[in-house]
């Protein structure tokens, strides 16, 4: 797509009052003038009929023209028209703005209210939406704006001229740059499809986990080793501890013999003992079972009366219920018969009032309101004729509808009548059995259960077996005086008793101190395991270093690849693409020079070059070439050649602004 402009022509825009037109030639165009003269304007004006903003970008900025005070000049049109050439096809382009007054009520003068704005294309009116996407079909505004300023794509940020550069030379294919380096290979094939920027942040992440964990193993190894100091004595016999415990559990054993062989004296008589007791306990089995079916028939009688109860309950409050329900009901159903009577009295009115409608004529509505002479008659007389049959019908229609809904409200007081009546009898056939369900609750009520107490006085046996077990209970527990020799047992039995918890204890100490060695063991197997893990996590960290210094390579002959790209596109510009950092690292930027020196140092026409050569790549790569106004023109010896039709914009000492095409 090739544009050309042929003419512009403004109308009271901006500062010029009146009409204002420049022709274009088909290559360069030399628009001269002093400061303050309308160079700005004319671009302002093109990029306002296409796009409603100013050169800047702006689409809020001052289209309206103002006196020699500076106050804008009311109730004057604004327009601008663009001819121009897309791939030789004439199209004109036109926008213009309006202001609206209008003169409030009470006041003398007229106030501005707002504003409208027209579109044309080629003579022809078009909505904005239609406008917009016209223009659009032409060129973008994003690209127009870059390819018509030398100063709209140095400006942009670093990550959109990179995004955009990136765009015209395509992703760096890294398979291609790897190609030939088993390392790099490797690396690719370990990334698997993920990008480089990730790649990096996974490895300085498990490198930073990994010196974190190296920095606590050292502690934790410390520790160790201060806890082992703390729990060994300086001098310690582990053999010597072994012995003593097994000494010791020696002289146990022989006590509990000692104990066992004290104890046969008296064991005799605590069998029998024992034998009652067993008895005695029989004795309580058998009355605890009697006691645990008295309770059971208790229980099992109490249940069936709480049944028989709840379900006459349930019987009463299912009555009541429905009856109270119903009673809710109908009175539902007579507030709803009171409101269609209610309605019903409307109607009447509104039926008494229709059909006492009659057709009457106003005999002004036959006289001219300009002359004051009636009507002729046989006009008049139509239009009386007409207006009765319109009244008739609109009477009849009415009288109609008001019918259907007499017999709708007529419908509607039956069915209510219909089911109040309904509910009526159900309440009454509910009503007539109620004292049964209250007869059948009271019945239920009045069953008698006996209690566990009465249950158990009834039963003789258990009366018995009581009385058997106190007396054999006192019989058994009665004071019997030991014999010496029993004396002399217990005396034995309590000696040899304190002796084994004294052994007992002693072992335990001994035993305490020998623990504290399988400690001491598993804190050195811990040491141990320490240090072997601080082995691998070193020659892990050395291989993600070894990964990170071939990522970075890899990263550099990206770069080179990707710069390469770039600059194959421009005449004198290059551009870096990622800074250098101290540390080694890189970060992606996107700067442009010429001849090494940073577009921010260049000179005005070095700059204006450069914006140029930018120029050339982007309309090559889009095969789309627009007129690209050169500001400050007068500032450049030796402007860059281009494809794209050019107009400079020159200060000079010009007062009026002169063309030459």
């Amino acid at each position: 797509m090739v544009i050309k402009f042929l003419r512009l022509k403004m109308l009271n825009f901006k500062g010029s009052r009146g009409e204002r037109t420049i022709e274009f030639n088909d290559t360069v165009t030399l628009i001269l003038g002093a400061n303050r003269t309308g160079k700005t304007t004319i671009a302002d004006a093109v990029q306002w009929v296409l796009f409603g903003k100013n050169s800047e970008g702006k689409s809020d900025f001052g289209i309206k023209t103002r006196d020699e005070n500076g106050v804008v000049i009311p109730e004057i049109d604004h327009e601008v028209t663009l001819t121009l050439t897309a791939d030789g096809r004439e199209i004109e382009l036109k926008r213009c703005w309006a202001e609206k007054w209008s003169k409030p009520k009470k006041q003398d003068e007229k106030v501005l209210t707002g504003h409208s704005a027209s579109y044309f294309i080629d003579g022809n009116k078009f909505t904005e939406t239609d406008y917009i996407a016209y223009i659009e079909s032409l060129c973008s505004e994003s690209l127009f704006r870059a390819i018509t300023n030398p100063e709209y794509f140095p400006k942009l940020t670093p990550d959109k001229q990179r995004a955009l550069l990136t765009k015209m030379v395509g992703e760096v294919n890294e398979a291609s740059v790897a190609d030939g380096n088993e390392e790099f290979t490797a690396m690719l094939q370990e990334m698997n499809g993920q990008k480089i920027e990730e790649y990096n942040k996974q490895l300085s992440y498990r490198k930073t986990k990994i010196n974190e964990e190296l920095e606590r193993i050292p502690v934790r190894i410390s520790e160790q080793e201060s806890e082992i100091t703390k729990l060994i004595p300086e001098f310690v016999n582990w053999g010597k501890i072994e012995q003593d415990i097994t000494a010791t559990d020696a002289a146990i054993e022989r006590i509990i013999e000692e104990i066992a062989d004290n104890s046969k004296t008296v064991d005799s008589d605590y069998d029998v003992k024992a034998q009652e007791r067993a008895a005695i306990n029989s004795l309580r089995a058998e009355v605890q079972d009697i006691e645990f079916k008295a309770q059971r028939a208790f229980t099992t009688a109490n249940q069936e009366k709480e049944k028989a109860i709840s379900s006459a309950k349930h019987e009463l409050n299912s009555i009541t219920d429905e009856i109270k329900s119903l009673n809710s009901r109908k009175g539902m159903a007579e507030t709803a018969l009171v409101q269609i009577e209610e309605k019903k009295k409307d109607f009447r009115k509104r039926w008494n009032e229709t059909d006492a409608l009659e057709f009457t004529v106003d005999e002004s509505e036959f006289i001219c309101p300009t002359c004051k002479r009636r009507f002729d008659d046989a006009d008049v007389q139509k239009t009386i004729e007409k207006m009765r049959d319109t009244f008739n019908t609109n009477k009849a229609s009415t009288l109609e509808k008001l019918q259907a809904e007499a017999d709708s409200i007529k419908k509607q007081i039956f069915e209510t009548e219909a089911t109040i009546k309904s509910y009526t009898n159900k309440i009454a056939e509910l009503e007539v059995n109620i004292p049964a369900a209250k007869e059948a609750l009271d019945k239920a009520q009045g069953i008698v259960v006996q209690t566990v107490d009465e249950r158990l006085s009834q039963n003789e046996n258990y009366a018995s077996l009581k009385d058997r077990i106190i007396k054999r209970t006192e019989e058994l527990n009665k004071p019997v005086e030991a014999t010496d020799e029993e004396k002399q047992a217990e005396e034995i039995a309590r000696n040899l008793n304190s002796d084994r918890l004294t052994l007992q204890k002693k072992r335990d100490e001994l035993k305490k101190q020998l623990d504290v060695r399988d400690i001491v063991a598993k804190k050195r197997e811990r040491i141990t395991e320490l240090q072997e893990q601080e082995k691998v996590l070193n020659t892990q960290l050395s291989e993600l270093e070894s990964k990170e210094e071939i990522a970075k390579e890899f990263t550099k002959a990206i770069i080179t690849e990707l710069e390469s790209k770039v600059n194959a596109l421009f005449a004198n510009v290059r551009f870096t693409m990622f800074e250098h950092k101290l540390n080694g690292a890189l970060k992606p930027t996107c700067e442009c020079s010429v001849g090494g020196v940073p577009y921010s140092d260049l000179n005005n026409a070095d700059k204006i070059n450069a914006g140029i050569d930018i120029i050339n790549a982007i309309c090559s790569y889009n095969n789309v070439y627009a007129p690209c106004f050169i500001d400050n023109a007068e500032s450049i010896n030796d402007i860059l050649p281009m494809k794209s039709q050019a107009i400079h914009l020159i200060v000079s000492r010009d007062k009026q602004l002169t063309v030459i095409k």
